[in-house]
This record gives C-alpha cells, structure tokens and sequence, in this order.
C-alpha cells in the first residue's frame, strides 16, 4: 500500500507542476538549496568558543524542523495526500497509518533537509571519526523526527487550521515568518555573536534542550569525550519518534471520522433576540466604515499586513535595545504607521470587481472615500498613539517627545488621505490566488519612503529649525503645525481621491475587473 500511495503522490505532483511556472520553481529550490548549503557550512566553521558550532547548528535545526511542522500545517492539510481522500476506504487505520507515514517519506524536500543536517556529521569530522558517525546517526534521526511530526502536525492541527480562527492564526505565523525575514539582518548577527562568542549560555541551553538540538549536543557530547552523555540525547530523539508513532494511529483515526458539522451553539429566535444597540451612524459614511472594519478584521490579506506593520515596527526599533541603547524605541509608533498606510494604499484595486457596486451606486464616492478614510485612522490611529507614547516613556528618551508627537500626529491624519488618494491614483488588482502581486508590493515600498515625506515635512522642518537654534518651543511648535498639516493632507487628498474617483470610475474598475496574471 505504501508503494501506492507513493506512485499517487508522484502522479499528483506531477500534475500540479504542469501548471506552475518553470521559473517560480527553480527559484524555489534555488532558495531553498542556498539555505541548506549555508546550514551545511556552518558545520565546517571553526569556533573560538568550544561548543559554539553545536549551538550554532542546533539553533539552524530547529529553523529546518519548524519549517517541516508549519509548511504542511498552514495549508490545512498535505497538498498531495489529503487525509480526505481516505475517510470512505474500507482499510483499517492502522494500516492506513502506516501506509500514509510510509508515504510521507518520499518526499523530495528530504533531499535539501539532509543537506543541511549533513553540516552535524561534518562538525563532528572535525574531531574525530567517531564523532562524524555519531553525526550520521543524528542526522538519520532528525530526517525521521521531521517526518514523523510534520505527518502528526497536519492531522492534529489540519481542520483547526483550516477553520475561521486558524487561518487568522496562519495568517499572523505567516506575518510573523515574513516580518522575522526582513528583520534577519539585525536579528541573524546578534543571535550568532550571542552562540559563537559564548556570551549567552541560556540561549545556548535553550537551542540544544530543543529537540531540533539533541542532534547537535550529542555530536558535541562525542566530540569531547562523553560517550555516556552522547547516549542520552540520541536515545531522547527515538522515544520522541516512537512516541509520535504510537500516537499518529489515533490521530488519523480521530481525524477521518470526525463531524464535518460546527458544534456551535443554535440560535435563539428572533423575538427572543436583542436589537443590537448601534455604535456607527446610520448613515452612507458610517455603513462604509462598518464595512471597512469587518474588512480588517476578516481579511486574511488585511490581517497579515497590519500584523506585519506591528511587527516590524515594534521590532525594528525593540531589537537594537539589545544592545543597550534605547534611542530607536521612541520611533516604533510612527514607523508601524508609515508601513501601514503604505500597505494600505491599494485599497480599490484590492477589491477588484466589486468595485462596480461603488460607481453604480448615484452619488456615494464622496461617503465610501470618506468612510475608508475613518476605518483605517480608527484601526492604525490609536495602535501608533499607544506605541508611540508607551515606549517614549519607558525609553527614557525625553528628548524625543516633540519629534514622535508631531511626527505620529502628522502621520496618522495625513495618512487617511494618502491611503485613499494613491488606492484611486494606482490600482493594481491581486493575483487569481488572491495575493498581492509585484506591482502592488512595488507601490507598497515605494510609498514607505513617500508617506513619511509628504506628511512630516512642516514639522521635521520646524524640529530641525528648533535643534540647530536651540529653541525648545519652536520644536514644540512642530506639534500643532503636524496636526493641521495632517488634516490638511486628510480633507485635502480625500476630496482629490472623490473627485477621481467620481470622473473616471469606468476607467478605474476596467484596470481592476480581473485578477491579475
């Protein structure tokens, strides 16, 4: 049955590579082959600090076996062999289990996995040959550990995944991988100057008392000698796999006879139900911006981009505290700000065809502006307020009061008419798939340098004016000038975004009207 099930995951693969572009592929695996490549050479590095190349390396392992759990996990099952298939088979689970694990480990990402685990057996070479074969064992028993967990991961976490709430936490993982990503420059050197240099034996301590790093300490444990406590972590990561093997049976079993039916709770009748008590206005504006929320918080799309606008903003600035100065922590407020009006600056072309709802509608370009305006200062406002004031005050950075009041003040307002002004302006619609694509993540990067210029210009002018003369109220006057050149930028670009929106509407929804290519 295994042998089956491999040939139906070949035809399966094969069919869904034909319709891929060749080109997408290959620079896939061009990634993902530098990646393991880099993992492998870190295993032939030398250390000053004894014991830093297993540390080293256990820290890649788990980056390579988390990859292993959430790649499957976030697309709510295997895209291949989907635990569905097999809910009306009349085999026994048990066999099925097998089968199914079996299958799993014809796999080609094993090929990149064992190149990167490979970089445990050249560390241990440098030692001594027994410590490379100890590093063979390691690297047997990490490409089983990554099966086997990521086989149990997609059938306990698949359907929750799948659900509302899942994808809301696949799309912040999501947020959290692709922010972490664009942070590797600040993050990857601090954590390896902590690991190399010996400065941090509680990180170290953790990244081998993971799972992903009993490999790595056993190889360590043989390098230096200790043949007893080798054992023990390799003996660590066989009761782990038995035990996820034990378990996999039940799971499936759960799994394929489980209710596709929700359990929540029935409603109560209409004249037994409450009238909700209105908070929006019952008007055009108001229904727009009640519209717009739910968007934000339904959206898996918005989801990811206000997630990723906190994260990077906040971590930006937090991680080089950790060094010991704090002088980046007062500016997390407005840098979440620009990132998230200059996410949010493709808001029409987002909404593709419906769009025509808007423009067949007499007369409502003036509320649906006007609305999307409200809805994002009422997500992205009070977040930048917060940050902005929270760590000012923790930083201790007293100075810079009058720089990020004005600057957050400046932005938040002058946001609302640069989101809605640049959305009718340029109109990318996203992929079939529903992603953004390269011209609306193009526009999104561009428009973080050009939010921040157009909106803070008076008052930077004012608080460069103020440092160089030495005036503390002409920089406390940079704090009013912000907020009436915000709602300027805020009426102003607002009207202009109507206007355009009101004269070339067919035009616009003719750009929009299909997916992209």
């Amino acid at each position: 049955m295994v042998g089956v099930l491999i040939t139906m995951r070949a035809a399966i693969q094969r069919k869904n590579a034909q319709g891929k572009k060749l080109w997408g592929l290959l620079a896939l695996v061009v990634v993902v082959l530098a990646l393991a490549g880099s993992t492998f050479v870190t295993g032939l590095a030398h250390y000053d600090h004894r014991g830093a190349g297993a540390d080293v390396l256990a820290a890649l392992s788990f980056g390579w076996l988390l990859g292993w759990i959430t790649g499957p996990v976030l697309t709510g099952d295997d895209a291949t062999l989907r635990l569905d298939y097999f809910k009306l088979l009349p085999v026994p689970p048990r066999k099925l289990a097998g089968a199914i694990l079996g299958a799993n480990f014809a796999n080609v990402s094993l090929v990149f996995s064992l190149i990167a685990f490979a970089g445990m057996i050249a560390y241990g070479a440098q030692f001594s040959a027994a410590a490379a074969l100890v590093g063979v064992l390691a690297v047997v028993l990490n490409l089983v550990l990554a099966v086997v967990a990521s086989t149990v991961g997609v059938g306990v976490l698949g359907p929750t995944i799948s659900s509302r709430r899942g994808r809301d936490f696949g799309s912040m993982l999501i947020a959290l991988v692709i922010t972490l990503m664009s942070l590797a420059s600040a993050v990857v050197p601090f954590i390896a100057k902590k690991l190399t240099g010996g400065h941090s034996p509680v990180l170290a301590g953790i990244v081998r008392g993971l799972p992903s790093g009993w490999g790595a300490d056993a190889v360590q444990d043989a390098a230096d000698g200790r043949w007893g406590m080798m054992a023990l972590p390799l003996a660590g990561l066989l009761a782990l796999i038995a035990a996820l093997v034990l378990v996999w049976p039940p799971v499936l079993t759960r799994r394929l006879t489980m209710s596709t039916t929700g359990r929540s709770k029935p409603k109560a009748p209409a004249h037994e139900r409450r009238p909700a008590r209105a908070i929006l206005p019952s008007t055009p504006t108001g229904a727009v911006v009640g519209k717009e929320l739910r968007m934000y918080s339904r959206s898996m799309l918005r989801s990811v981009q206000l997630m990723i606008a906190f994260l990077v903003g906040v971590l930006a600035c937090v991680i080089p505290s950790f060094n010991g100065t704090t002088i980046m922590l007062p500016f997390a407020g407005p840098l979440f700000t620009v990132i998230a009006a200059a996410c949010f600056t493709n808001l029409y072309g987002d909404d593709g065809s419906a769009l025509w709802m808007t423009l067949t509608t007499p007369n409502v370009e003036g509320d649906d502006v006007r609305g999307r305006q409200w809805a994002w200062f009422l997500v992205a406002g009070p977040m930048g307020l917060l940050l902005t004031v929270f760590l000012t005050a923790i930083s201790g950075q007293h100075w810079a009061w009058p720089w990020v009041l004005s600057g957050e003040t400046a932005l938040v307002a002058g946001g609302t008419g640069m989101t809605v002004l640049v959305s009718v302006l340029t109109m990318f619609p996203l992929s079939q798939d529903g992603s953004p694509t390269p011209q609306r993540q193009a526009k999104a990067n561009l428009m973080i340098l050009g939010v921040p210029l157009v909106c803070c210009l008076p008052p930077v002018a004012l608080l460069v004016a103020g440092t160089v003369a030495g005036a503390t109220a002409l920089k406390w006057a940079a704090l009013p000038v912000g907020v009436l050149w915000g709602v300027l930028l805020c009426r102003q670009l607002g009207r202009a975004a109507t206007r355009r929106l009101r004269g070339r509407g067919p035009e616009l929804f003719s750009l929009v009207r299909r997916p992209a290519s």
